[in-house]
């Protein structure tokens, strides 16, 4: 059976997302051992990638590139507010309309979709290839800051069901699973309909909505009903965070913003564990820090 890792990447504006997802190609081969990787992308987000970080250093990263064309009324309707830590924010364009479409796009058996900004610094998803399980997502995660308590991220309403994380999501080329995308679709075209139903807030289309309520009725009503990924815990930080450096080969320094005291932070030594670290820019400052690490063996 063949598998393979696959990501999406769609820069706006400030963020490079296919920079990021070329950082964390390197770091897939490198700790997983893994060198068939799928990144879908558009042409105007690859040829500004290439032009600051080289075609070839792209190329030798991402086996596989899918183009595809951007829907330009959800580019500029679905728009997110960006932090650089709390100082920083700046609404930007939010692209995420075709990680639906991901058991269509991906050539392989088994697949682990991640996020480009979910960085492998462990090969923990390797328990992932050949599971009993088809499809496999976390409803569970921590944050490194143990302190903070956020509840709007465990429910999607307090009285609602359990938020599944599209941040990693393993699937098998199964008719279930298939099911399962076509049910995203579904919620993704009557969102209106799904957010009035399911309660889930703001007007910003969420990956992790769909996904949710697709594992709601997939998993026959059920809460949790879709199994949880075999690794630790799915760890997180935010986007007030920042990274202060990449010292070791699989190791951060970070930045964590106090829970008490917005605008202070505090330090955190992070090795050898997968982390989604929410704020874009900080692993774009940092990049060259991870990569040299894996070229320097």
């Amino acid at each position: 059976m063949t598998k393979g890792f696959l990501m999406f990447a769609h820069n706006n504006d400030e963020i490079d997302y296919l920079k990021l997802a070329t950082v964390n190609a390197y770091l897939i081969k490198e700790n997983c051992n893994i060198h068939d990787i799928t990144v879908v992308t558009n042409q105007a987000s690859y040829d500004y990638t290439t032009s600051q970080i080289g075609e070839e250093f792209v190329n030798n990263a991402i086996s596989n590139i899918v183009f595809v064309e951007k829907n330009k009324h959800f580019k500029y309707a679905n728009q997110r507010l960006f932090k650089d830590t709390s100082h920083t924010l700046k609404p930007l364009p939010f692209y995420n309309l075709d990680r639906c479409n991901a058991y269509d796009i991906s050539p392989y058996d088994e697949t682990i979709m991640i996020d480009a900004d979910y960085l492998i610094l462990s090969n923990a998803l390797n328990s992932c290839w050949e599971h009993n399980n088809e499809l496999m997502m976390n409803w569970k995660y921590d944050d490194i800051m143990y302190e903070r308590e956020d509840d709007s991220l465990k429910r999607l309403h307090p009285t609602g069901i359990s938020m599944y994380w599209a941040t990693v999501v393993y699937f098998k080329k199964t008719e279930f699973t298939k099911q399962f995308f076509e049910t995203v679709k579904h919620v993704k075209d009557n969102s209106r309909y799904y957010q009035d139903l399911y309660k889930w807030p703001g007007t910003l289309y969420r990956n992790d909505y769909s996904f949710s309520v697709a594992a709601h009725m997939l998993g026959g009503f059920e809460d949790k009903a879709i199994p949880q990924l075999p690794v630790p815990s799915l760890y997180k930080t935010f986007d007030t965070d920042d990274v202060h450096s990449a010292p070791a080969k699989n190791e951060l320094i970070f930045y964590l913003e106090q829970p008490k005291s917005l605008g202070d932070f505090m330090l955190c030594r992070w090795r050898h564990l997968d982390i989604h670290v929410m704020n874009k820019w900080a692993i774009n400052r940092v990049s060259e820090e991870l990569l040299g690490h894996i070229n320097a063996n």
